[in-house]
C-alpha cells in the first residue's frame, strides 16, 4: 500500500468515533504586551486538551488577529510539541502587529481606553487541524498609551 492509501486510512479513522477524539482548544487570553512607534507585541493564551489515550503531536498554529476591525496580525507559527494523553496544557503564541494598522486605531484607543479583538486560528496536528476563535476586549493602560503617543520611547 502506497503512502497515499495509507494518509487515507488513517485520515478514515481520525472521522470514526471512538478512535480519534477531537482535543479541545480554548483561548484564555489575548493581551497587548507592548506598542511603540516601530512594533506592536501580542500574546495569544491557548489551552489544549487531548482526550486520546495516546499523544498528540502538534505541528503550527495558524492565526489571524483583528482589533477594532482592523486585521492587524495573521501568520503560521511551526511547532514540535506533543501533548501527553488526557492532559492539558497551555500554549503561547507571541505576535508581531502591523504597524500601519495600528498607527491607524490610535485615536480610538485614545479615546476609549480598550480595543475590541477577534481572534480565529486552527491548531495543526498531522491529520486534522481545530479551529479556535475568541472576541471580547483589552483594556489599554496609561502606559501603553504613553508607548502609543511616542512619549515613552
Amino acid at each position: 500500500m502506497g503512502l497515499i492509501g495509507c494518509l487515507g486510512m488513517l485520515s478514515a479513522c481520525a472521522s470514526v468515533p471512538g478512535v480519534l477524539e477531537q482535543p479541545k482548544i480554548s483561548v484564555q487570553d489575548v493581551s497587548l504586551q507592548s506598542v511603540s512607534l516601530t512594533q506592536g507585541h501580542a500574546l495569544i493564551a491557548l489551552q489544549i486538551t487531548n482526550p486520546n489515550a495516546f499523544p498528540l503531536p502538534i505541528r503550527g498554529v495558524g492565526y489571524g488577529l483583528s482589533l477594532n476591525g482592523a486585521q492587524v496580525a495573521h501568520g503560521q507559527q511551526t511547532l514540535t510539541q506533543s501533548i501527553a494523553p488526557g492532559t492539558t496544557v497551555p500554549l503561547a503564541i507571541p505576535v508581531q502587529l502591523q504597524l500601519m494598522e495600528i498607527v491607524q486605531l490610535i485615536p480610538r484607543m485614545l479615546g476609549d481606553r480598550k480595543v475590541q479583538y477577534d481572534l480565529a486560528g486552527e491548531v495543526q496536528l498531522p491529520l486534522i487541524s481545530i479551529p479556535f476563535q475568541k472576541q471580547g476586549g483589552i483594556g489599554v493602560t496609561p502606559w501603553v498609551l504613553k508607548q502609543i503617543a511616542g512619549f515613552g520611547k
